[in-house]
């Protein structure tokens, strides 16, 4: 383990506790993000999942570390972290960074024999394959400022106050540059787990076709989940976003000869709009949730 791992402060924030969880699900946020992104999230999935937000070093509770230095030592940090935690049937689910961390996250548990996850959820990250994403690092502030504001992910007061966004701006410059130096490899390897991705319909990142590619890493794909909105299109389809994945979760327990963990919520319906996409023989088809 790095020695980030060796710190004493938990990166895991438990937004539910379940007391004999039959499901625990972590969520991992986007750049420049924190726990905080997933509040409220933890009480509107079934009553028997065990749910736990991950924070990156460098924000929240875990302030006084320094930003990871890299995706290697970063998933080494949080692996150490959720190891204890496999104990019942799990899944993680991440957006955008989240979703790049979250899928070395899930390999580095079952490549080291520690545990295999359940499911993988991907939301609003672009799939492997060419192109060449900006250097964070050769970015004016003004200009990383307009590109992180056309996405609405931040505050707009964060965005229109000189002194707020020099406090965000170090932390999303060293989460940028992590994901794109990570990207930069190639390709990562083959993902094992049920794999299902996420996406805003007019995301202009890591819209519909730019995820679809994961099938290509992901033999045992579950398919494509799309929303209406943009690369934030969970902030305002939550509740739709956390009955898709608990129907994804039970898919893929099913599937894999598990006893399918309840698809039951309080959330209510998926809003309007909300579509699945399988990845199934011949033209994919699409459905109304």
């Amino acid at each position: 383990m790095s020695a980030q791992g060796t710190t004493h402060a938990s990166p895991l924030v438990r937004t539910r506790r379940v007391g004999s969880p039959e499901f625990r699900l972590f969520l991992l946020h986007h750049a420049g993000g924190a726990h905080t992104a997933f509040r409220g999230w933890g009480r509107r999935f079934p009553g028997v999942w065990d749910v736990c937000a991950v924070e990156a070093p460098g924000r929240g509770r875990l302030l006084h570390e320094p930003f990871a230095a890299g995706m290697g030592p970063l998933v080494d940090r949080l692996a150490g972290a959720v190891a204890p935690l496999t104990d019942v049937p799990f899944g993680v689910f991440g957006h955008s960074m989240g979703a790049a961390v979250g899928y070395e996250l899930v390999r580095e548990l079952a490549g080291s024999g520690t545990a295999e996850a359940a499911w993988l959820g991907m939301s609003g990250y672009p799939a492997p394959g060419p192109g060449a994403d900006d250097d964070p690092r050769r970015l004016s502030s003004d200009e990383l400022r307009a590109r992180v504001g056309g996405l609405s992910g931040m505050p707009a007061e964060v965005l229109a106050d000189d002194a707020l966004w020099a406090l965000f701006e170090p932390r999303m410059r060293a989460d940028l540059a992590l994901v794109r130096d990570w990207r930069a490899e190639g390709p990562p390897g083959p993902q094992p787990v049920p794999v299902t991705v996420f996406a805003g319909e007019s995301d202009p990142v890591a819209g519909p076709e730019l995820v679809r590619g994961w099938a290509g890493a992901a033999p045992r794909f579950q398919g494509l989940r799309c929303f209406p909105g943009s690369h934030f299109y969970l902030n305002r389809a939550r509740d739709a976003v956390i009955g898709a994945i608990t129907e994804e979760v039970a898919l893929a327990t099913a599937a894999r000869g598990a006893e399918p963990v309840p698809s039951r919520t309080g959330a209510g319906p998926p809003a309007a709009g909300e579509a699945a996409v399988r990845a199934a023989p011949g033209p994919e088809r699409a459905r109304p949730s």
